[in-house]
């Protein structure tokens, strides 16, 4: 969930529960395994922002993004597995709640 607290101010994000499905030590292997994510969700990439409105990876309909929704995303980090630090999030695809993937 976003939480817009100004139209010119970065949302405060909210991540009720998180799921790592993997982890790749070149980018191609994990845009490959997001894509397979996708295609057992009869989704596609969005390649969406952090927005107030975005469009589902399902239905392609624009929903609000201060409900709770699921995204996919692709995480670069660096460093040792016990302090790791996140260099870029690309966020595949984000999905409403009425087609929220459960794969």
């Amino acid at each position: 969930m976003c939480l817009w607290q100004a139209p010119d101010a970065m949302p405060e994000v909210n991540i009720w529960e998180a799921a790592i499905l993997g982890y790749y030590c070149y980018e191609q292997y994990a845009i490959e395994a997001a894509s397979s994510y996708l295609t057992l969700a009869g989704g596609e990439a969005t390649w969406s922002d952090v927005l107030p409105i975005e469009d589902c990876g399902i239905c392609r309909k624009s929903f609000n993004t201060n409900t709770w929704h699921k995204v996919l995303t692709l995480s670069k980090e660096r460093g040792h597995e016990s302090k790791l630090e996140i260099i870029n999030n690309k966020y595949v695809a984000r999905f409403c709640q009425k087609c929220n993937p459960v794969v």
